[in-house]
């Protein structure tokens, strides 16, 4: 495979072979495909511990979480039905965004470039944690 630079903007997405500096179409700067199998390896790596620890940590809590005020395995939750949802909604948020970037990760590890569609997927379930944390924190007040 020939080297390739593409442009990183959305708007733009100008794909040149070689390695280029400058966007002719936008004037931004452009990003070598190797750069992205790079990126591609940290988003895997940081989405599967995200999803293995949350997984586990939802695993672990479920039991009280689901019973709340009740003794389980030697402990319990003294929050309400209602704040054991939010939280676990929050849990499956933060699982959901691990699952997006592993999965954002491989593909550009498989394909060596960017997916808009991948970007904008990840800043969405980005702004639904940060407003779900939001939420979350006001809700157990």
């Amino acid at each position: 495979m020939a080297n390739l630079s593409t442009c990183p903007k959305p708007t733009c997405a100008v794909t040149l072979e070689g390695k280029v500096a400058t966007c002719p179409k936008c004037g931004g700067p452009m990003r070598m495909v190797a750069e992205s199998r790079a990126r591609g390896w940290v988003l895997l790596i940081i989405g599967l511990f995200l999803v293995l620890f949350m997984g586990a940590i939802t695993l672990s809590l479920a039991p009280m979480l689901l019973q709340p005020g009740k003794d389980v395995d030697g402990g319990g939750f003294s929050g309400t039905a209602d704040d054991a949802r939010m939280i676990l909604a929050l849990f499956g948020i933060v699982i959901a965004f691990g699952v997006t970037s592993a999965s954002y990760g491989a593909y550009q590890l498989i394909f060596r470039r960017e997916s808009k569609v991948f970007i904008v997927l990840t800043m969405l379930l980005a702004v639904v944690l940060v407003l779900a944390c939001v939420f979350l924190v006001r809700g157990l007040d």
